[in-house]
């Protein structure tokens, strides 16, 4: 592979606010992927993954991460580094969007992507479907998705 780079807005979006800048597949070692969060979303559940570390840069706003059961308000230009195996959430609590650059090892991006086409679908969210695609990816969901 050669140098890749993506002027600023470009990448395969793959949600609501998420725009892979490395695909998995392109690195053999780590994905990255843009995230942005909305005002006063509490976030995704607190969750698990053994096999997956994730670091995370706070672009814009600010981001509440819980990790083991401490939290952290960490503003614009914070970084955030989650082993795997921490029980781990985020949430941004303010009244402005927040925008985060998440690295990650590949295959996470496949498990985020697919929550999001589950939480996505119509009707209620299947959450026997979520837990088995968690379990898939060797990690768990610890609690209710946030109301």
């Amino acid at each position: 592979m050669t140098l890749l780079a993506r002027p600023p807005g470009e990448g395969r979006v793959f949600g609501p606010g998420l725009t892979a800048k490395l695909e998995y597949g392109q690195s053999p070692d780590f994905a990255v992927f843009e995230s942005e969060l909305p005002p006063e979303w509490d976030g995704p559940p607190p969750h698990v993954h053994r096999i997956y570390d994730e670091a995370f840069y706070v672009l814009a706003g600010s981001v509440l991460f819980t990790s083991d059961g401490i939290s952290r308000e960490c503003p614009a230009g914070s970084f955030v580094f989650v082993p795997r195996g921490s029980a781990h959430g985020f949430a941004n609590p303010a009244a402005t969007a927040a925008r985060f650059l998440v690295v990650t090892t590949p295959r996470a991006i496949q498990l985020v992507e697919g929550a999001e086409q589950l939480a996505h679908q119509d009707g209620p969210i299947d959450m026997a479907a979520v837990q088995a695609l968690f379990s898939s990816h060797d990690s768990e969901l610890l609690g209710p998705p946030p109301a």
